[in-house]
């Protein structure tokens, strides 16, 4: 297969993931960096057209045009990755660096031989590897983040794949005149090959990920609580049995709000909703803290499983959470809200359904109280 065929075949990839990417901006499960993605895999296909088009011609302009834009796309594609990880790099960063750049290859190109030259492969070589590798940084951090997905260890070897077969481009260009885009050399091949699966590659693996990330947003969903953002009664319900399954002793805490009907009669609903996401923003840092799990079982009532042999003894815990939410209560509403508790520490053959009917009745007699 010819230079020129791979370059186009490379073309198509990219413009194949960048309408595939593009359509799925509007996908409210999707990652804002796809938006990103899409723009940048617009932008090489384009300049891979261009560059086959100015080899095939033999236009200098074309060629110089086309590589501009390759150049752009690679660093198009950085902001994508760096959005995707969170790098904190801002786009002036990346568009200076593109300028920087494109501006260099200009001067490069102006000044070398006409017509493709080993100069202007060791130009480009030299300045698409800092995007390349930027890339491969922010997919480190990607990896680190998400250490059980495939996709970013994918993506990360392609990308540092590429990244040194770009310098070792350059390294063997440098001082070979005869060394020109359209030669037929294995390493020229290789190279450009190995571009067409980085941005095969590239494709499958970003929209793998976002699709791997999209699915479990909706996980998420079906047992969130859409009010407090905490686990919901049917999830609640599930953790605390597979607990209870492999034998973890602990103790359930079923939690309702005092005189909450009132605040909501007082001072509305949107009043009672602050309470309650409240609540369980409190409830969700015993979760983060003490291996526990947080849920809302319904209205003003929430549940709080909790190791028996927590790090902080169970009436410490209750005792912080029921001060920290009359404060906070108070600052919010004007008033602090207080909560009854029934608790129930599970023993061997227990199910969460005894657990809860157990501590629903010691909640109540509670309240009475």
């Amino acid at each position: 297969m010819d230079i020129i065929t791979i370059i186009v075949l490379t073309g198509i990839t990219n413009i194949t993931f960048a309408l595939y990417s593009w359509q799925q901006v509007s996908n409210p499960e999707s990652h804002f960096a796809c938006k990103a993605w899409a723009q940048a895999q617009f932008i090489k296909a384009v300049s891979f057209g261009l560059y086959a088009t100015a080899l095939i011609s033999a236009s200098d302009d074309l060629r110089l045009i086309a590589n501009i834009l390759i150049i752009m796309g690679c660093w198009a594609e950085v902001r994508a990755y760096n959005q995707l990880a969170g790098t904190g790099l801002n786009t002036p960063t990346l568009i200076g660096g593109f300028v920087i750049s494109a501006l260099a290859f200009t001067v490069m190109h102006i000044t070398s031989p006409v017509g493709p030259n080993n100069i202007m492969i060791t130009t480009a070589s030299v300045l698409v590897s800092i995007p390349l590798a930027m890339n491969v940084y922010a997919l480190y951090r990607l990896m680190q983040q998400h250490a059980g997905s495939v996709f970013p260890h994918a993506l990360l070897v392609i990308n540092t794949g590429i990244t040194v077969l770009c310098l070792m481009r350059g390294y063997l260009s440098v001082d070979n005149p005869d060394y020109i885009i359209t030669q037929a050399l294995f390493s020229n091949q290789l190279f450009m090959f190995a571009t067409f699966i980085h941005g095969l590659g590239n494709g499958i693996g970003f929209i793998g990920f976002l699709k791997e990330r999209s699915d479990e947003k909706l996980r998420n969903r079906a047992n969130i609580d859409y009010l407090t953002g905490i686990y919901n009664r049917q999830y609640f319900e599930k953790l605390t049995t597979q607990r209870l399954e492999r034998g973890e002793p602990l103790t359930l805490y079923f939690m309702d709000l005092d005189k909450f009907k009132s605040v909501n009669d007082r001072l509305g609903h949107a009043a009672g909703d602050q309470v309650l996401q409240l609540f369980a923003e409190l409830l969700q840092q015993q979760q983060q803290h003490y291996h526990a799990i947080a849920g809302r079982l319904g209205g003003e009532e929430f549940g709080l499983v909790i190791p028996t042999q927590s790090i902080t003894d169970h009436s410490t815990i209750l005792a912080n959470l029921r001060s920290i939410f009359a404060v906070h209560s108070e600052a919010l509403i004007g008033e602090s809200v207080g909560f009854s508790v029934g608790a129930c520490t599970a023993k061997p053959g227990d199910t969460v359904q005894e657990l809860m009917r157990q501590a629903d009745v010691l909640l109540y007699a509670a309240k009475r109280a």
